[in-house]
């Protein structure tokens, strides 16, 4: 039987990757749904097994597969310019008619009048938390403040920061041509050391915003090395087992944090290679993983602000429903028009770079003549 190597399955049309951030982004819907609910986090599934919840363990892989998809991405890419401006597209639009549309929500729910509600300055600095990627923990006047977990209108947006810091370190490093097998080793090990020691010596503490930089870097760089290494690293089952049986003998140890990134990371790869039919090339086609993530925290809220007494299943298969039917017209009509004009923008950007370039390079050399004719000898005549 040939080996299957993740340079093998890196063309969508031989990969999974598209529906295994569909289901990842469906888990986080309903870890928080049962979380949402209660409003204790103590009961989001997994929480009594392994130190990451369901939602935790579906953001890992998030993070795992962007490294590998976002630095094959990079490589393609004709410059840094158009990468950033892929990697803007396809955050922020999407986020921005996320943001606008919870405001609109929020004039309907919201306890205050609308003069009220439109009159007070959260809701528009709401708007610009949101587009600075700072809004997680926010909320706007008289919101969902009858919740079990009150005011919050979107707290699932927390991780996009750390994701957008990640492209920006990935960009850095391929600038300076790291991205390679040689150096990439010592990156990837001088990395792996600072960021699992911190996860390391601070298990037990209370989570940090240094240990989630941590532990989204270790499984971004993780993906950037499954690419790196895609001609070398082998796919299978026996290796799934082996990482899942080291994963287990580890729960509830300080090295936790750590195995499980690293068992996840290849776990999710290999489901990457499983065929699965139509099921894959539909996928491709419509991704609504995305819009899914960014939605459906506010869809939940809002369910519950309607019916307290829904039941957790109920709640959870309606936020699912309502989640993908409002993230399917964000694909069609915002996040893929979107991904579609990066070429357009980032020659535009490159255009006007190189045109203030132009001036500022004129500008030095107006300015080395006139310096060279003041400091000129004058001769007597």
């Amino acid at each position: 039987m040939a080996l299957t190597r993740v340079g093998d399955i890196l063309d969508p049309k031989q990969n999974n990757f598209t529906l295994l951030r569909l289901l990842a982004a469906s888990a986080v819907v309903i870890s928080h749904a049962v979380f949402l609910h209660s409003g204790h986090k103590a009961d989001e599934i997994l929480s009594s097994i392994t130190y990451f919840n369901l939602g935790d363990h579906a953001v890992n892989v998030f993070f795992v597969l962007s490294g590998l998809t976002v630095t094959g991405s990079l490589v393609k890419s004709p410059s840094t310019t158009e990468f950033m401006v892929a990697r803007g597209l396809r955050i922020f639009p999407a986020l921005g008619a996320c943001a606008l549309l919870l405001v609109l929500v929020g004039t309907i729910v919201t306890t205050c009048t609308p003069t009220q509600f439109l009159s007070d300055t959260r809701v528009w600095r709401y708007g610009v938390s949101t587009l600075l990627l700072n809004s997680a923990a926010t909320g706007l006047p008289g919101v969902f403040a009858g919740n079990p977990h009150p005011s919050v209108m979107n707290a699932s947006i927390w991780t996009l920061k750390y994701e957008a810091a990640c492209y920006v370190l990935l960009a850095f490093v391929a600038w300076f041509g790291f991205v390679t097998k040689r150096r990439f080793t010592w990156l990837f090990g001088l990395s792996w050391t600072i960021a699992g020691g911190i996860l390391f010596v601070r298990s037990g503490h209370d989570t940090t915003p240094l240990d989630q930089a941590a532990r989204f870097w270790l499984c971004f760089s993780l993906g950037v090395g499954f690419y790196v290494f895609r001609n070398q690293i082998v796919l299978s089952a026996f290796g799934v087992a082996a990482v899942s049986v080291l994963f287990w003998f580890t729960i509830g140890s300080p090295l936790e944090r750590i195995v499980s990134l690293f068992a996840t990371g290849y776990a999710i790869v290999w489901l990457g290679k499983l065929p699965t039919g139509h099921l894959r090339s539909l996928t491709n086609r419509i991704d609504l993983s995305y819009g899914i993530y960014i939605f459906g925290w506010p869809i939940t809220q809002t369910l519950m602000l309607v019916q307290p007494s829904i039941s957790v299943w109920s709640l959870i298969l309606l936020s699912l429903v309502l989640a993908m039917a409002v993230a399917l017209p964000s694909w069609l009509l915002i996040e893929r028009p979107s991904m579609r004009a990066r070429k357009i923008i980032s020659i535009s950007i490159e255009a006007r770079i190189d045109r203030l370039r132009q001036r500022l390079k004129s500008k030095h050399l107006h300015e080395m003549a006139q310096h060279t004719r003041s400091v000129q000898p004058i001769t007597d005549k």
